[in-house]
């Protein structure tokens, strides 16, 4: 039976309101349940992110060389251009952890970020006396909401930083300063680490500019914003924080490039090519429809409503300012909805919880303090939990998602490359965007022509206009010196008819270059010229061509016919290499149906 705590009155009589006790046992089961969610929900396999690879890339490089470069060292075009690798902590930790366990050291540590991420801010809302249940559940809210930034990649340091310094601020004003004081010296060290990992070190600095600057108002004007539970800082409270936030900034500059680091990142946020990439649309913007996604940011905006509510009533500036400040920072773009969920998050749930402690009603409090409702919530992430492993889960919210470990090879073209390497292609590529840091990754010394680094719409402008085949784009290719080419779609078995507006149709049927190697995702076709002969030779598919399959059913039956010899041992090539795909199986059945009837 639960424990009773019991309140008194001022003549020493218990009230009639009182609420169960939560037992600790049945609180910490929930909370285990939870994180072992998180960790389940957060362990996918490494699917449609090639930013991972040229980060690994760039680890390598300036441990082999010693040098966080400051000129572009992987485009073949590119090459000596500004590039300023400002997330080189992260490159360097992502490479160490691939050299002791491989991509699936990386993936655990995405993995155990976020259970730190999440159990340090349900730590913090207990300091706020919130209910467990109500932490537990606006957590799993969040936890849905920024489902689309679980991928291995160095914003989760900056959501790590983001959590540990709300934690060290608010546990110093609203917990208790003189035990908490001492973690305000730990803040110019998180800036100084974060400084060298990622941009949202600019969104950190706002949290702690906001923090200072309330502080210093509610100083200068304790009689607007104090009462019995806030204080105003003492005189030497406020310098030591100025101090420490002053040290803070110059910790930003405290790294290879110093401020021309800020100077680059935010050159790179005004190229034109950023219009064409989802995480840069405005979240309001009617061009994309991101789903539940932004209709959870949109409820954590409309919570902001109770926020004010609670600044108000407890006369805490604080949470008011934090408002304003993230919800102007995020309506920026859909990148940085996601910042705005996390940090607000806490204020959000406090303030929810401040407004529940408001209701009087006996039976409502006994239920929402007691073991009922933790017990169905915990059932509930048992479920959720349960469905994971086989992706039932993704598919019944119609969003893709391979649970597990390792490379989703459904995504990253990691059978062609293997080709690649086997049979050393290697030279001047003319490569899909979504390969070119997979490519710097594999082949070292290798340029590729461009990748997600996005570094000048230059370059971007051209690969587009090779891409779309636009008038000239052969002399192109021709001046840059191609002499292989990579395409990439993993949705090309369900919208193959995109391939004949795009260049694949050029090296398709020009006799200049040569295909040797096709499957469910991926092309590669190489120039006719003497250094690729001995492979063109051996692997060339002069028969079985799925483009012709495709959109020239006439032409391709008639290669069979005219060369069923060479059609059978192309077929059984793709057979022993691919004996399941999609495309294939098509490609073979029409083929044998020509064979049969010959």
């Amino acid at each position: 039976m639960a424990k009773v705590k019991s309140k008194t009155n001022q003549q020493g009589k218990t009230k009639d309101n009182a609420v169960p006790e939560e037992n600790k046992y049945v609180t910490y089961g929930l909370l285990g349940v939870f994180l072992v969610l998180v960790f389940m929900a957060v362990s996918y396999q490494i699917s449609g992110d090639d930013d991972l690879f040229w980060h690994l890339a760039t680890g390598r490089y300036i441990v082999e060389n010693k040098v966080v470069p400051d000129k572009d060292v992987f485009g073949h075009i590119t090459s000596g251009t500004e590039w300023i690798p400002f997330e080189w902590g992260w490159d360097l930790l992502t490479y160490g952890l691939y050299n002791v366990g491989g991509y699936n050291a990386i993936l655990l540590f995405r993995s155990l970020a976020f259970c730190f991420i999440f159990l340090l801010l349900y730590l913090l809302l207990r300091k706020f006396r919130v209910n467990a249940f109500l932490s537990v559940f606006a957590l799993f809210v969040l936890l849905v909401a920024i489902m689309d930034r679980f991928s291995p990649r160095p914003h989760i340091l900056t959501y790590i930083f983001f959590v540990l310094l709300l934690y060290i601020l608010l546990s110093y004003k609203y917990i208790d300063k003189q035990k908490y004081g001492k973690r305000l010296y730990l803040i110019p060290l998180i800036f100084l680490l974060w400084a060298n990992s990622h941009m949202g070190v600019l969104a950190g600095g706002l949290i702690l500019f906001v923090f200072t600057v309330t502080e210093t108002i509610i100083y200068l004007k304790p009689s607007s914003f104090t009462s019995a539970e806030l204080k105003a800082l003492s005189k030497t409270e406020l310098r030591n924080l100025w101090i420490i936030s002053a040290v803070s900034a110059l910790m930003l500059l405290v790294n290879p490039h110093g401020i021309s680091t800020y100077v680059y990142a935010y050159s790179h946020t005004k190229m034109k090519m950023l219009e064409s990439v989802n995480e840069w649309q405005s979240p309001f913007s009617s061009k994309l429809d991101f789903g539940y996604i932004v209709t959870l940011y949109k409820i954590f905006i409309f919570s902001g409503i109770l926020v004010l509510y609670y600044a108000v009533k407890k006369r805490d500036l604080l949470f008011a300012l934090m408002y304003i400040s993230f919800l102007i920072y995020s309506v920026r773009a859909i990148r940085f909805t996601i910042d705005y969920e996390i940090i607000m998050s806490v204020f959000i749930i406090i303030s929810i919880s401040y407004i529940l402690s408001q209701v009087r009603a006996t039976g409502f409090k006994k239920i929402y303090n007691g073991n009922v409702l933790k017990g169905a919530l915990g059932i509930f992430f048992i479920y959720i939990i349960a469905l994971i492993p086989n992706n039932e889960i993704y598919q019944k919210i119609q969003y893709y998602r391979v649970s597990g470990w390792g490379i989703n090879t459904d995504f990253i073209p990691v059978q062609l490359f293997d080709f690649m390497k086997e049979n050393n292609i290697t030279g001047t590529p003319y490569n899909h965007f979504g390969t070119g840091g997979y490519l710097v990754w594999n082949f070292p010394g290798e340029k590729n022509f461009i990748d997600s680094r996005n570094l000048n719409d230059e370059i971007h402008n051209e690969y587009s206009y090779i891409m779309a085949m636009q008038p000239g784009f052969e002399k192109k290719l021709e001046d840059r010196g191609v002499d292989y080419v990579i395409y990439l779609d993993p949705d090309l078995i369900r919208r193959p008819t995109e391939l004949k507006g795009l260049v694949t149709n050029y090296f398709s049927n020009s006799k200049k270059w040569k295909l040797l190697f096709w499957d469910d995702k991926s092309m590669l076709f190489v120039k006719d010229i003497p250094k690729f002969s001995e492979v063109i030779n051996k692997y060339e598919y002069k028969t079985v061509d799925p483009y012709d399959f495709i959109f020239n059913k006439p032409e391709f039956e008639n290669r069979i016919r005219l060369n069923p010899d060479g059609a059978r041992s192309e077929l059984k090539r793709k057979m022993d290499s691919e004996p399941n795909g999609f495309l294939f199986k098509n490609v073979n059945s029409a083929a044998m149906r020509v064979l049969q009837g010959q």
